[in-house]
């Protein structure tokens, strides 16, 4: 794996960077928001200056001799064009711009709004933006008529000053995002911590190890550590039944093995050509014993393999007891044996794997065959509301053989325990096996007048 895979597979990186992108996304809609209300802030602190001149320089409008007269309120201009350029006019009732600048353009609306309070608004003059305040102030000595006066002031400085409010905001809304970068990359590191301990314990076990984990982990982690415990346990299982089943498979093979190694080294010193014969017999024996264990052990292994699968689906009982029963009836050639099938006219159904079912089956009718049947072989279908098995659906071998003794059938369900000297004693293990995992078991019954049955239950 590249660098670069290393990287975007990063969960550290991942998470990192999406808190970048957040901070980003963040950061900027903070500066956005700060330099508006920092344009708003200064124009309001500006304006409040500006309406404070105008209202003084109203206050000093009086009426002299007939005639609207302005005596100029020095500390107010000054105040005022200490931070801008401060223009001003004052027009009398009859239109005459009495005092200031007469091309200082005034809005004949804001005129009419100014006789009820100050009126401020953009405007420009000579080239420039300035914010203009407009107030009216009625002339008592001139018949009723407003004088309204007119003071406008450049927006250098409110800007000056916004961008000044704007550039600190910025500095500290960046401070911020780094430090919440740091805190964020500091944070991850620590979360992920435990998991960096979860794989260094896993790294530095040996192979065989599949003991839990035992590492102090948050409760955020604990699931994922009972999952690896849960996974290493069921793994630990598994391995410890293949390590006894390839044990036992060894054992088991290694007598057959010898006897046929001794049956042939036989039969290569032997002269007599009856005796050749015989021995020539006894090696297709062993060889037919050795492959029917062969099978047996293989099919064992792979009924536990796909009993922990689980991949169930709707299995016919009726049609899969028909099938084996008719593939199984050629093991009968050599012998009278009546055989026999019974089942309802609709079909049974379960949930199960229908290869580990016919698998069961076919052990048990073999084994019914081979060791117990001597003149007949019974095989019955039900769904559990009829017969002596009235609880879920099931199957019955039953035949007229001496069966299995009441002290053996526990013993029976276990692998290679055979109640014949040419058994391999898997056949009803297998059954066992499959009917565990459809939550189902193998049961026995011995009948005076019946004969001795192996019943595979489902949901009992």
């Amino acid at each position: 794996m590249s660098s670069a895979d290393r990287i975007r597979g990063s969960l550290y990186v991942r998470i990192l960077a999406f808190i970048a992108v957040v901070v980003c996304l963040g950061t900027a809609g903070v500066i956005a928001a700060a330099a508006h209300y920092a344009r708003l802030a200064a124009g309001e602190a500006y304006d409040r200056l500006l309406v404070g001149g105008a209202v003084q320089v109203a206050e000093n409008v009086f009426m002299q001799g007939g005639v609207v007269a302005l005596d100029p309120p020095v500390a107010a201009f000054a105040s005022l064009s200490a931070y801008d350029l401060v223009y001003y006019k004052v027009v009398d009732p009859r239109g005459v711009v009495v005092a200031g600048y007469p091309d200082l353009a005034l809005d004949p609306a804001a005129a009419q709004q100014a006789r009820h309070g100050v009126v401020v608004e953009d405007g420009s003059f000579q080239g420039e933006a300035v914010r203009v305040a407009v107030l009216g102030r009625r002339m008592d000595d001139s018949d009723g008529g407003w004088a309204t006066v007119v003071l406008a002031q450049t927006t250098r400085a409110r800007d000056a000053l916004a961008r000044s409010l704007t550039r600190q905001a910025v500095l500290i809304v960046l401070a911020m995002g780094m430090l919440t970068m740091v805190a964020g990359a500091v944070a991850v590191r620590w979360a992920l911590a435990p998991l960096i301990r979860i794989e260094k314990a896993l790294a530095d076990r040996a192979p065989d190890d599949l003991k839990p984990l035992d590492v102090a982990t948050p409760t955020e982690i604990r699931t994922l550590v009972s999952s690896i415990n849960l996974f290493m346990g069921r793994l630990a299982g598994r391995i410890g039944l293949m390590q006894r089943f390839i044990a036992d498979a060894a054992h088991q093979i290694r007598t057959p093995l010898a006897a046929l190694d001794a049956q042939v080294e036989l039969l290569g010193h032997e002269r007599s050509a009856g005796r050749r014969q015989q021995q020539m017999e006894r090696v297709r024996q062993r060889t037919a014993e050795l492959g029917r264990l062969t099978n047996q052990l293989l099919n064992h292994a792979m009924v536990i393999h796909r009993g922990e699968i689980g991949a169930f689906a709707p299995v016919d009982l009726v049609e899969l007891a028909r099938t084996v029963l008719a593939a199984s009836v050629p093991l009968s050639f050599d012998r009278d044996v009546r055989i026999a099938f019974e089942a309802p006219e609709e079909p049974v159904m379960v949930d199960g794997d229908a290869v580990s079912l016919r698998e069961a089956l076919s052990n048990i009718i073999h084994n019914a065959l081979a060791h117990g049947a001597e003149t007949r072989l019974l095989v019955r279908v039900g769904d559990g509301a009829e017969g002596a098995w009235p609880n879920g659906a099931w199957i019955e071998i039953n035949d007229d053989g001496p069966g299995i003794a009441e002290a053996d059938r526990a013993r029976a369900l276990e692998p290679f325990h055979s109640g014949s000297e040419d058994g391999t004693g898997l056949g009803l293990a297998i059954a066992a096996e499959v009917m565990k995992a459809h939550r189902g078991r193998v049961e026995f019954r011995q009948d005076p007048a019946e004969g001795f049955s192996v019943v595979l239950r489902f949901g009992a």
